[in-house]
């Protein structure tokens, strides 16, 4: 069970530390009037991932879809559609 005072006012008071007011740790508080937001801290997010740019190598710019960087694509002998290769159960 999660601790009640976590989803209670109190929690987030700026006075929580010197309160006078008796609390009920089986009741959250969800009035107060001496409530005030204490400050919040900025949290530190993670920098979203970047994409990895693929540049075709040199004997990949002849292959359009997934035989472009298939391992397979100089012995294959599978039709290479004009518009690439999307689905291939070969494909490495």
């Amino acid at each position: 069970m999660e601790d009640i005072r976590r989803i209670s006012l109190c929690a987030n008071c700026k006075h929580a530390a010197t309160c006078t007011f008796p609390k009920d740790p089986d009741k959250p508080s969800f009035f107060c009037e001496e409530f005030e937001l204490a400050e919040v801290l900025p949290r530190k997010v993670a920098p979203a991932p970047v994409a990895k740019l693929h540049l075709p190598k040199e004997d990949e710019s002849e292959f359009k879809g997934l035989c472009s960087d298939c391992e397979n694509r100089k012995t294959c002998k599978f039709p290479k559609p004009e518009g690439g290769v999307w689905h291939c159960q070969e494909y490495r």
